[in-house]
This record gives structure tokens, C-alpha cells and sequence, in this order.
């Protein structure tokens, strides 16, 4: 009997764990504005890499741990992180297809409406700070796209291998 190979899911949940740690990392107090959202960039990048392997799911549940380590209102980063995902698995067949520099300006939408979504629940919730800090988060996405996905292509090709 031969033994099928499934999908290694073990790549995707290595990215998602240092997304996250990412994510909690303490940053000097200039910089913590700054902090891209990394689990939202690993999202969409798993999610037009390999739209028919990660979607909402997983997106979902590592928005929800997300919200657990940072210990705000439960399904706030889940709902963020899942919207997030079904946009790039909505667009990734032209997502694949732009250069560099259009990826990174869809991508940048992409967390746009990320994080306005983490803002409107925040608004809801009374805890909404309107300030220009509130773009930071995206303009350090869209600076960090154009690294980090040929960065995740590499290693991912790699962790495939192994």
C-alpha cells in the first residue's frame, strides 16, 4: 500500500506563529504606531500563494488567536484577518499576475480595509482614536510587501522541501 501525500500544512503554521509573534513583539514607543500587521500579510500572501489550500479558515483562526494575545474584544482581529483573506483569495488570479509594485498597492487596500475594520470595531467599542497613526500600520505593510513576499516565496519553497 502506498501512502498518498497530503498538503504540508506545517509551512503555513510556521509563518502564522512568527506572524504572530511578530505581532506581540515589544517595539521601542516611536515605533509601536509603526508595526505592520503581519499576521494580515501572511494571510494574504497564503491565501494567493495557495488560494485552494489556506482561506477563510485558518485566516479566521489565527485572527482569533490574535485577539487572544493581545487581549482586546474577542473576534476583532478575526473578523479583520478574515476579511483580509477573502479579498486576497477573491483577487489572487490577478494578484499573481501584477508586478511588484501593483501587488504592493493592492496589498496596501488590502490592509486598508484591514485595518478600518480593527478601527470601526474599536469605534463601536468606544475605543476608537482617530489620528494619523491609524495609516501608519498600512503605509509599514505596503513598505514591507515588496520584502517580504519574495522573502515567503523563498522560504516557503524551501519548507516544502524539507
Amino acid at each position: 500500500m502506498s501512502a498518498v501525500a497530503g498538503p504540508r500544512v506545517w509551512p503555513y503554521f510556521v509563518c502564522v506563529l512568527v506572524a504572530l509573534s511578530l505581532e506581540v513583539t515589544p517595539l521601542p514607543g516611536g515605533m509601536i504606531g509603526w508595526r505592520p500587521p503581519w499576521l494580515a500579510l501572511v494571510v494574504v500572501y497564503w491565501a494567493v500563494a495557495h488560494p485552494r489550500r489556506y482561506g477563510l479558515g485558518p485566516a479566521w483562526l489565527a485572527g482569533l488567536v490574535l485577539d487572544v494575545l493581545k487581549g482586546g474584544i474577542l473576534g476583532q482581529h478575526a473578523l479583520a484577518t478574515a476579511v483580509a483573506g477573502w479579498l486576497a483569495l477573491r483577487f489572487h488570479q490577478r494578484l499573481r499576475l501584477f508586478p511588484i509594485w501593483q501587488q504592493t498597492v493592492a496589498v496596501g487596500a488590502i490592509i486598508g480595509v484591514q485595518q478600518f475594520l480593527v478601527f470601526w470595531v474599536d469605534g463601536i467599542t468606544g475605543d476608537a482614536a482617530l489620528s494619523w497613526q491609524r495609516a501608519a500600520p498600512v503605509l509599514a505593510a505596503a513598505i514591507i510587501w515588496p520584502l517580504a513576499a519574495p522573502l515567503l516565496d523563498r522560504l516557503v519553497g524551501r519548507l516544502h522541501t524539507i
